[in-house]
């Protein structure tokens, strides 16, 4: 079967932002959560815009 990008790029993103929080040190500030889920737009983002509503759809 074929490896779907578009998992494949939500798969990554969700990975980064639960690592993130598991590991979060306890003199992270409320900046340091911001740019986590910033980062985590910003790798969802690099979906096509035809894959847009398809992320969309994975995240319900």
């Amino acid at each position: 079967m074929p490896e779907d990008h578009l998992t494949t790029l939500l798969a990554e993103a969700l990975r980064d932002l639960v690592l993130f929080v598991e590991n979060r040190p306890e003199d992270a500030t409320p900046e340091d959560d911001v740019r986590a889920l910033e980062d985590f737009v910003y790798v969802l983002g690099q979906a096509s815009p035809a894959d847009r509503a398809r992320v969309r759809h994975l995240l319900r």
